[in-house]
């Protein structure tokens, strides 16, 4: 049986980038959607004194003021941004680029990051020690979801499972529902992702060129054929 692709995206991210991936590989993989995480929005935060704004994620892009510079991670939030009238004034890979580049080039303080519950650097209490005052809010949780039946199924197969994996805490989410009998290829968005495979299933670890999607689906096509070659070293000689 040929692999499967699970892809742990939240909704509407999932569908979405399932429709990308069939562009990416040429043809209609079997895909199978199982998010990880559910995105849950909070309230609509106060900006205060705040005079840049930082956005590390589109889902905070809901709470975000508008008429003041924006500095966001990701050229796919830097447009959505500009669509909804935001003023973008620099865009980084990732959180840790966005950091360094504020510190070199710091913005109108104060600054006002606005995150989910869950975040992989913490901007605000490295540029407040930096001495760039910055404080954040909350706008939205990522609650935890449970794999699908289909998904656990594959995972419990024997047939290789391609796995995008877009952050660390998807990439705990998912081993904490471990173990799996299926060979595994992971396709990591980054070092920090990788990092949360066990060793027991980082035989077939692949880390994507640059942190986004765009990037997780240029390397697809790599991962896809490791694990024809994995399927085809379990085929009866």
């Amino acid at each position: 049986m040929p692999p499967t692709l699970l892809i742990t995206r939240p909704d509407p991210d999932g569908a979405r980038f399932a429709d990308a991936a069939r562009a990416a590989l040429g043809f209609d993989p079997r895909i199978v959607l199982s998010p990880l995480l559910r995105i849950e929005r909070r309230g609509v935060p106060d900006p205060g004194d705040a005079a840049t704004l930082l956005l590390t994620s589109q889902h905070a892009l809901f709470a975000a003021p508008r008429g003041m510079p924006t500095y966001v991670v990701g050229p796919r939030l830097a447009s959505l941004a500009r669509d909804a009238g935001l003023s973008v004034r620099m865009t980084a890979p990732d959180a840790t680029t966005l950091l360094q580049m504020l510190r070199d080039d710091p913005p109108q303080p104060p600054l006002l990051h606005l995150r989910g519950e869950h975040v992989a650097v913490n901007i605000a209490n490295a540029l407040s020690k930096a001495g760039l005052p910055t404080r954040e809010a909350v706008v939205y949780s990522q609650h935890a979801q449970p794999l699908t039946p289909e998904a656990r199924a594959y995972l419990s197969g024997e047939n290789p499972v391609v796995i995008p994996l877009f952050s660390p805490r998807s990439g705990c989410i998912l081993f904490e529902n471990a173990p799996f009998t299926a060979p595994l290829v992971i396709l990591a968005l980054s070092d920090a992702v990788a990092a949360t495979v066990p060793d027991a299933y980082a035989g077939h670890v692949l880390i994507a060129p640059r942190p986004d999607a765009k990037a997780l689906l240029e390397e697809l096509p790599a991962a896809w054929n490791v694990a024809r070659r994995v399927e085809g070293n379990m085929s009866p000689q």
